[in-house]
């Protein structure tokens, strides 16, 4: 049985797989829209921080590693944001013809 400290870093660098998967997003142009409320966008964040987590390890994580693998999410996201449009819901209604 791996001791709490291992299971957390094995958890971070799963993440960094992870979020070298979303620079390379980021670097190719595109971009994953956040929403603008702060509280939203946190509780999605860290839904999406335990997502990467396996079950096994949920109970083992504590505030402060889930904090921070939040905060190295909310970073890759916001330089995400520079590619998507000012007016996303405008710029997303494109007529076409079904």
């Amino acid at each position: 049985m791996a001791s709490p400290q291992e299971i957390q870093e094995r958890f971070l660098e799963r993440l960094e797989r992870r979020a070298k998967f979303l620079v390379t997003v980021e670097r190719s142009g595109m971009g994953i829209y956040m929403p603008s409320e702060e509280r939203q966008r946190v509780r999605l964040l860290e839904g999406l921080a335990r997502a990467v987590a396996r079950p096994s390890e949920l109970p083992h994580l504590t505030a402060e590693t889930v904090k921070a693998a939040t905060a190295r999410l909310n970073e890759i996201f916001e330089v995400m944001q520079k590619h998507l449009p000012h007016d996303v819901q405008y710029r997303n209604r494109i007529h076409r013809d079904w």
